[in-house]
């Protein structure tokens, strides 16, 4: 239990406004329950929308959903994206801000039109984007032990293969259930996505950072309610 407080404290805006008081050990555990965490973000928002449906029209309501997803996760996702893409520019030479910005802009706008182009599966995709995104940041520690940062690498090191392998039959069941085979490839096109991004990041920043993985959650969220919306 202790684990999975942890887990939602390190997703949630419960982070932000409130000191972990966890041990080190059960903190760096926690990665098993990400996925859970993006369960319960998504039941948040799944709700909310059911809820607010018959009260606002669809472009509004859209809006407003996207500031309850990123209130509830404390924007530490967005800072994450940004920190990311700054962290490139400063590798060309430049410090200005502007790659990260027009990180989290394009990300932002994305997830807007993907949410106005769906219709009856936008409840169902508001539940599963963000448990398919934070099963992809399980993804992204698992194998990769010494390629993170000290302030990282605890977690990696416990993000074992029975708590990924758990997470990923649960993830998949669930994909299959509500999507059918449509699921299967989605999670699959996710899964390669976060293994080339991190990839790419370890050899862009040497070592991962916890930045690189609020990045991952954040596009492959982005990237969820695009397949969503268009398989």
């Amino acid at each position: 239990m202790q684990t999975l407080l942890a887990a939602i404290k390190s997703l949630t805006l419960w982070g932000r406004i409130s000191a972990s008081g966890s041990s080190p050990r059960v903190v760096e555990k926690r990665a098993a329950y990400f996925p859970l965490v993006g369960l319960i973000v998504g039941l948040l928002l799944g709700v909310s929308h059911y809820v607010l449906a018959p009260y606002l029209e669809p472009e509004i309501l859209n809006i407003v959903i996207i500031s309850l997803w990123i209130s509830a996760t404390g924007a530490m996702h967005l800072k994450g994206l940004k920190d990311t893409f700054d962290a490139l520019e400063k590798q060309d030479g430049q410090s200005n801000g502007t790659l990260g910005i027009t990180a989290v802009l394009i990300v932002i706008l994305l997830k807007s039109a993907a949410l106005n182009s769906m219709d009856e599966m936008l409840t169902l995709s508001l539940l599963l984007s963000p448990l398919f995104a934070r099963w992809a940041a399980l993804l992204f520690f698992f194998g990769y032990n010494t390629r993170f940062d000290e302030a990282t690498r605890g977690i990696a090191q416990h993000t074992s293969v029975w708590p990924v392998l758990a997470s990923t039959a649960a993830t998949l069941a669930l994909a299959l259930y509500f999507l059918g085979r449509k699921g299967l490839w989605i999670t699959l096109i996710l899964s390669l996505f976060t293994l080339s991004l991190r990839a790419l990041l370890h050899r862009g920043h040497s070592l991962l950072s916890n930045s690189n993985v609020d990045a991952v959650v954040e596009l492959t969220e982005g990237l969820s309610l695009i397949l969503l919306a268009s398989l």
